[in-house]
């Protein structure tokens, strides 16, 4: 059977160890000095070192003729460690041996001094697998150590230990292997092999890996098990199922375009060449993560193809930051839909439809744009004048125009309402202004949509107290107007030269009147109830004022 790579290629030093430096130099040190302690903790993403480390570790302590604080690997206690021909050393896998009993067994056992070697060490992977009534047993051991006993504790969820034993832990947390760092790893051992393989190919293999190096390892395993003695990136993408980007680039293009036969036609061909929608999904929400990145920080370290950048460049411009991070949430949504779901392809072509569909309701642009696509019915008054001049959403202050519908009687109410208008510009004092100009000024300067939902039936001015109260009788309107207050009053004020307060409230005025009577109402029974009580006491004598 041949030996993995990710085995045939663990790191046999602390100098061989990639992209952990700030670790590897720490235990380095401990071992030139001596300053070695009981228990350690080494925590972080699959794939990064951590149990590598741990071995090197085991073997440097132990080393007869160390390194710059590594094991020379060559004596007899190296050899012995390598070939697993020793007790002193025992690596355990918390997920299969994580009860009291493993850990009781552990603590008869570690209470005996190793038989070859200067120091027991115990390297339990995948420790916050560990029980709390293993981990209270173990805590026994770690309180008062033997000497010769060293503990190795390695984990992906350093949260799940338990504070009583990080407290009297080193820990050392490893950091996700970097892009060039895998790389290098990848092009020692194709010259090993004597292989060659486009840079675009090794790139795909670090996406693929996140940050791990042993994921990175197992990939460039299955892929040279083909036996060529080179390759491409097609023929890597396929191989690993990778969907190219032109194709989908092509697929976004369609979405932001809203072409849902294009964009579904797309899908469709890609399945037709053995694309999993799965697959579809995961490169369409990287190559949106890509152009984010670019977009927000001009990142590029997630991918160093020159060809892929210039995708990303053009596409960039084409989308808005938050439609990014919007269809990013709908992608990651569907993603876990499709995880447990026997319809996978069926729910893809719906998060296809639901990215070209999508609006952000919370977004009050978007909610002025639908409603001006389903073109919301509006008074009689203002409907010749909007279906004039809805490109310019300007109102006209120096004339009128005359309605078109000639059969309609003239309501002599709205004429004087229109002809107060006409001359908003000329009025001198806040008392000519009108609840009409009012509504007006907010309607050239704020746009039809906004005065529309205020409604000048539902405004109120007090000229005593100089407040324009203004009642939103719908939730959304009321969201929209909550915070608007300000930039009104100022509006308002460049026209009647005077500082109005504006006042925003919820509920129509209708509304808002009903209730003013029901409090009058509750107010006048409460008096009536109290009076009678009083009279009760004090008799007929007691006179109301």
């Amino acid at each position: 059977m041949a030996k993995a790579l990710y085995r045939k290629y663990r790191p046999k030093t602390f100098d061989e160890v990639l992209g952990q430096e700030h670790v590897t130099s720490v235990l380095k040190n401990q071992i030139k000095t001596g300053k070695i302690s009981h228990a350690y903790l080494f925590s972080g993403e699959r794939g990064c070192g951590k149990t590598s480390c741990a071995k090197i570790f085991a073997k440097a302590v132990n080393c007869l003729n160390p390194k710059d604080g590594s094991p020379c690997n060559e004596c007899e206690n190296c050899k012995t460690i390598i070939n697993d021909e020793t007790l002193d050393v025992v690596e355990m896998d918390a997920a299969s041996n994580r009860g009291i009993d493993d850990i009781r067994q552990i603590r008869e056992k570690v209470i005996y001094p190793p038989n070859k070697l200067k120091y027991k060490v115990y390297i339990i992977d995948e420790a916050h697998m560990i029980t709390r009534e293993a981990f209270n047993a173990l805590l026994k051991i770690m309180e008062e150590p033997p000497k010769h006993l060293i503990f190795i504790l390695a984990t992906t969820e350093i949260e799940k230990i338990p504070a009583t034993i990080l407290s009297r832990v080193q820990k050392f947390e490893f950091n996700s292997i970097n892009s060039d760092n895998i790389i290098k790893q990848i092009d020692i051992i194709l010259n090993d092999m004597n292989i060659e393989m486009d840079m675009d190919a090794k790139y795909l293999i670090v996406e693929k890996a996140n940050g791990a190096m042993r994921d990175a390892l197992s990939i460039l395993d299955q892929i040279l098990s083909i036996g060529n003695d080179s390759y491409s990136l097609d023929e890597v993408e396929k191989l690993l199922g990778k969907v190219d980007y032109s194709d989908i680039d092509s697929l976004l293009k369609y979405i932001l375009e809203e072409d849902r036969e294009s964009a579904l036609n797309t899908v469709f061909k890609l399945r037709k060449q053995n694309k999993a929608s799965v697959d579809i999904l995961e490169d369409l929400t990287e190559y949106l993560r890509d152009i984010m990145l670019y977009k927000t920080a001009n990142i590029f370290d997630s991918f160093k193809s020159e060809s892929k950048k210039k995708f990303i460049i053009e596409e960039s411009n084409n989308i808005d930051i938050n439609r990014i991070i919007d269809s990013l949430e709908i992608l990651i949504d569907y993603k876990n839909k499709m995880r447990n779901s026997d319809s996978v392809d069926l729910l893809f072509e719906v998060c296809i439809i639901r990215l070209i569909e999508y609006k952000s309701r919370e977004n009050i642009l978007s909610r002025l744009e639908a409603l001006e696509r389903n073109k919301v019915i509006v008074s009689n008054e203002d409907n010749s004048y909007y279906n004039q001049n809805r490109k310019t959403n300007e109102y006209n202050f120096n004339e009128v125009k005359e309605t078109t519908n000639k059969q309609k009687p003239v309501d002599s109410k709205k004429e004087n309402h229109k002809k107060e208008s006409i001359n908003i510009k000329e009025k001198k004092s806040i008392e000519d202004f009108s609840l009409t100009d009012f509504y007006s000024i907010i309607k050239e300067k704020m746009g039809f949509m906004y005065a529309h939902m205020i409604c000048e039936d539902n405004m109120q001015y007090d000229k005593e107290k100089n407040i324009l109260k203004l009642n939103l009788d719908d939730d959304m309107n009321y969201q929209i107007f909550m915070d608007k207050s300000e930039n009104i009053a100022k509006i308002l004020k460049d026209f009647t030269k005077t500082d109005i307060k504006v006042k925003i409230s919820k509920g129509s005025q209708k509304e808002l009147n009903q209730k003013q009577d029901t409090d009058i109402e509750i107010n006048k029974k409460e008096d009536d109830e109290l009076l009678s009580k009083l009279k009760d006491i004090f008799g007929n004598t007691l006179e109301e004022k």
